[in-house]
C-alpha cells in the first residue's frame, strides 16, 4: 500500500491498480451477503437462454465495490473518507473469471483551511482483461495531508 499524502497527488496523475480475477465464490459471496436474487446473476441457464450475455454477469455494484478495494491499495491511508461517489457508467458486463484492474486519473485537488487535509477529485476506470472498460466513476475524497507514513500499523 503507498504511503502518499494528498500532497503527492497531481493533477493528470494516473495510476494503475493490481489485477483481481472475479472468482465464482466471489459472486456466490456478495449475491448471499447483498440479498441479491435476479437470474441474471445468479443462475447461469437463465442467463444461457434469456440473455444476450451468454451466461451469468456479475453485479455492477460487486465491480463497484471490487474497484474500491483497487483504490485503496492506490490512495492508502491518506483516504479520510469519501465524500461523493457519481456518475455511475456500466459499459460492458462483468463475466466469472474476468480479469479486473482499475485506473484513477486525478482530475483536481484542494487544501482545506486546517493544512492538515484536502479534496482529491478522481475518475476511476475498470478494465477487463481484454481491454475493454466495464465501469467507471467520479470520486470525491477528503483525504490527509502532510506524512501519512506513521498511520501504518
Amino acid at each position: 500500500m503507498t504511503t502518499k499524502s494528498l500532497d503527492d497527488f497531481n493533477v493528470g496523475d494516473t495510476f494503475k491498480s493490481y489485477g483481481r480475477t472475479v472468482t465464482e465464490a466471489d459472486i456466490v459471496m456478495f449475491t448471499c451477503f447483498a440479498g441479491l436474487k435476479l437470474p441474471i446473476f445468479i443462475n447461469d441457464e437463465f442467463g444461457r437462454k434469456h440473455t444476450p450475455f451468454g451466461g451469468r454477469i456479475v453485479p455492477g455494484l460487486m465491480t463497484a465495490t471490487l474497484a474500491a478495494g483497487m483504490m485503496e491499495a492506490i490512495l492508502g491511508p491518506a483516504t479520510i473518507a469519501a465524500l461523493e461517489l457519481t456518475d455511475f457508467k456500466f459499459t460492458v458486463p462483468v463475466k466469472p473469471g474476468d480479469t479486473l484492474r482499475a485506473q484513477i486519473t486525478v482530475e483536481d485537488k484542494k487544501n482545506l483551511s486546517d493544512g492538515q487535509r484536502g479534496i482529491l477529485f478522481g475518475r476511476v476506470r475498470v478494465f477487463n482483461q481484454r481491454k475493454e472498460q466495464v465501469f467507471e466513476f467520479r470520486e470525491k475524497l477528503m483525504m490527509r495531508r502532510g506524512n501519512v507514513a506513521e498511520l501504518e500499523d
